[in-house]
């Protein structure tokens, strides 16, 4: 039987690493070009997952709209409601990227971004 270390290792730990970063990279760039979007948290050394607002949006409203083009995302807290409390921030919505995503879906990402932002605003 196939395990996902098996998966893993079959890629290889380097090749997964590059393509997520990539993806990241790639997602970064794309976000923060949308007027009103913020971007929290831009550690130089981070994993493949954007948390980010957009101005006068709920991250909920943001989320069930996206998963209504079949977007998935999360939205809230994330285990983290003292730190956003701190920074005066309700929630977040939150992208993540692994070995299986494509460029395609962050194109994806940011065109259903850019209309549930028409429609919010």
């Amino acid at each position: 039987m196939k395990t996902a270390i098996d998966f893993v290792n079959k890629i290889g730990k380097q090749k997964i690493r590059d393509h997520e970063n990539a993806l990241l990279n790639y997602a970064t760039a794309q976000l923060e070009e949308i007027p009103g979007l913020r971007i929290i948290g831009k550690a130089k050394e981070k994993v493949s997952v954007i948390s980010f607002v957009v101005d006068k949006i709920h991250p909920q409203d943001i989320g069930i709209l996206l998963d209504n083009r079949g977007i998935a995302v999360r939205t809230g807290h994330h285990c983290a409601q003292p730190l956003m409390q701190r920074f005066g921030i309700s929630g977040t919505t939150r992208a993540s990227f692994a070995v299986y995503n494509t460029m395609e879906e962050v194109d994806a990402l940011v065109t259903g971004l850019h209309k549930v932002i028409k429609m919010l605003l």
